[in-house]
């Protein structure tokens, strides 16, 4: 089964469309998502975060170019796969994502104080881990 390229977008939660924050998707199926993070306190760089795929990966890149790179390498990687090969909607995804999709719905008030705490950064974005 061939697929449709990767298509990236700006991250959007809630109606907020957050800076330095992206997401690649294949027929509106998050793949994955890219976002800067801070390395130390003069160095930045990029977390990747692959959504879809087992086990997922989950990494770090110094250029948003790089990281762009690792999920189209990942993302190949992946398709080679059977479960890479079936149609999109039966891809394994990030638990992560259903889980806050079911938050929206199971606890509004919640889940806009948990964005409003990751936009105000009194919350942390879970990232790298070595």
């Amino acid at each position: 089964m061939t697929h449709a390229p990767l298509q990236w977008r700006r991250t959007v939660i809630g109606d907020d469309k957050l800076r330095h924050d992206f997401c690649a998707y294949v027929e509106n199926i998050t793949v994955a998502r890219i976002f800067r993070t801070k390395l130390s306190e003069s160095e930045s760089g990029w977390s990747v975060n692959m959504q879809v795929g087992y086990p997922p990966f989950n990494g770090m890149s110094l250029t948003r170019e790089d990281a762009i790179l690792t999920v189209e390498n990942e993302f190949a990687r992946f398709l080679e796969t059977d479960a890479g090969k079936e149609d999109p909607q039966l891809w394994p995804h990030d638990q992560r994502s259903v889980q806050l999709r079911q938050l929206l719905h199971s606890d509004p008030v919640y889940y806009a104080d948990l964005l409003e705490g990751l936009r105000s950064g009194r919350i942390q974005r879970v990232g790298w881990k070595k």
